[in-house]
């Protein structure tokens, strides 16, 4: 029998890919372009979601064209979350580009939310606080400011859905991003009346809830024309990429613990339920159950950024990283706080990057270092609030960020907990395959595919001496952090 594979397709912030994987997890083939980011105004985070669709069909294409005659058995999409898309009936969005998980600017709506004076049922109700990441919020920003893509808009959906109604034609979404919608009832997974009359939502504008691995859908003609993907292949509905990196990376028993070291940098623990520490956020995971998280906006966008606008003849993430090989830890007490985008819910939406420290003894390297410390003290502050009592197993690395052994061995310094990366290291594709895989018969679950196809690559344990300075850096970034979390809403 000829070997089966599942087309995993990703939707990020820096590029799409779409790759095939078999059932043991290994990627034969991957295909990556990438896409624009628009920031018209501060606190702004855009995108074409057109462009997601072109570059999802170029990807799929190149990599079958190159495959020809395998055997794709399912089809699976993992996206960047929180994401816009009001669309017609015919599937065309109404809006040229989409509001990101990123974008704050419907910081209104979450303020008129936050003085309601049922806005502390309204929480629990959501099971999270009320942040401009939330999905709903955008929709009502949307009906206040764009009144006419609002109602002529025939269904409201998110990055991954949008892919999904233009590969399959059905309109659906999951419990993963509905958790991040502030739209559904936490408890029921369910949509929420209550909830969407706070946000002036019309429960008409969203898709089913459906879980992760259920099959959708098939590959229309016209997009099997496109693709080389055979007509009538099974299309799962997919999960939002966080929780695809975390599944893909094993993450399913309560407790376990990532790092997700992407564009954003995030912090979670699988638990059997939702928090209500206001401090965290929640999602549902891909697998059943919750993952309770906190998430630094700008970590690696704020590594990038820092690259291309400062070391513009520095390219290579790797030559990056290691020209700060000979800079003490603690960088001779240079601290970087990598709020580019804003905080979520350890500070101010309105919070501002910043270098303070710095003296004429610092050079280029000792910046670039700081950049990776500050990034990493973020992620303990996180890592603190999710386990005040300490972690038991290794802290599992994922992502773009996790290739670096000399960010590993940082982040193992200051946490003071050893780190683990995986030896397939795309975990948001691997996580996107897994659902795909329990589609087409593969896995009798995901948490079962996880199981199967996650596996330990490396260990970094934390060295005394740097754990030691870290530990010292780690009060002087948290003191310097709330003297200047008051500035910031007059900062113009």
């Amino acid at each position: 029998m000829a070997r089966e594979y599942v087309v995993a397709i990703d939707i990020g912030t820096q590029s799409t890919r779409a790759a095939l994987v078999d059932p043991d997890g290994q990627i034969r083939d991957i295909a990556s372009s990438p896409i624009d980011l628009s920031a018209p105004r501060p606190g702004w985070a855009e995108q074409d979601p057109e462009q997601w669709w072109q570059t999802t069909v170029d990807n799929i294409a190149a990599v079958l064209e190159r495959n020809r005659g395998v055997h794709v058995a399912a089809v699976g999409v993992g996206a960047q979350m929180h994401s816009l898309v009001a669309v017609d009936t015919s599937g065309a969005a109404l809006t040229a580009r989409s509001a990101l998980w990123s974008d704050k600017r419907c910081l209104d709506q979450v303020q008129a939310l936050l003085g309601r004076p049922d806005a502390e049922e309204l929480c629990q109700l959501a099971g999270n606080l009320p942040v401009p990441a939330w999905c709903g919020f955008k929709m009502a920003w949307l009906r206040a400011h764009r009144p006419a893509a609002y109602h002529r808009a025939a269904t409201l959906l998110v990055a991954k859905d949008f892919v999904n109604l233009r590969l399959c034609g059905t309109l659906a979404t999951d419990p993963t991003e509905a958790s991040g919608s502030f739209l559904c009832d936490a408890a029921s997974g369910q949509w929420s009346e209550p909830l969407l009359a706070a946000l002036g939502v019309d429960r008409a504008k969203l898709p089913p809830i459906t879980d992760p691995a259920t099959v959708i859908g098939a590959i229309r003609a016209e997009v099997a024309k496109r693709t080389g993907l055979a007509a009538g292949t099974p299309v799962v509905a997919g999960s939002g990429d966080m929780l695809c990196q975390l599944l893909g990376a094993g993450i399913t028993r309560p407790g376990q613990v990532a790092v997700v070291a992407g564009t954003a940098s995030i912090v979670a623990v699988a638990a059997p339920e939702a928090t209500t520490d206001g401090r965290l956020m929640n999602l549902r995971s891909a697998s059943g159950g919750w993952m309770h998280f906190g998430i630094s906006d700008a970590a690696g966008k704020a590594f990038r950024w820092f690259a291309d606008e400062l070391c513009p003849a520095m390219t290579d993430f790797g030559d990056l990283t290691e020209a700060a090989a000979d800079v003490p830890a603690g960088s001779a007490g240079l601290l970087f706080f990598p709020y580019l985008l804003g905080e979520r819910t350890l500070g101010s939406a309105q919070s501002r990057a910043s270098f303070v420290g710095a003296t004429l003894q610092h050079d280029r390297a000792h910046f670039i270092r700081a950049v990776l410390e500050g990034i990493t003290l973020e992620d303990s502050r996180a890592l603190r609030v999710l386990c005040p009592d300490g972690v038991s197993e290794p802290i599992r690395c994922i992502g773009g960020g996790a290739g670096s052994d000399r960010w590993n061995q940082i982040r193992a310094d200051v946490f003071g907990h050893s780190v683990q990366t995986l030896a397939q290291p795309e975990g948001g594709i691997q996580g996107a395959a897994i659902l795909a895989g329990v589609g087409a018969g593969w896995y009798a679950s995901a948490a079962a595919g996880a199981e199967q196809v996650a596996r330990p690559a490396r260990t970094w344990t934390p060295s005394p001496g740097p754990a030691e300075v870290y530990a010292e850096a780690y009060r002087t970034f948290c003191a310097v952090h709330d003297a200047l979390a008051p500035l910031w809403a007059r900062w113009p």
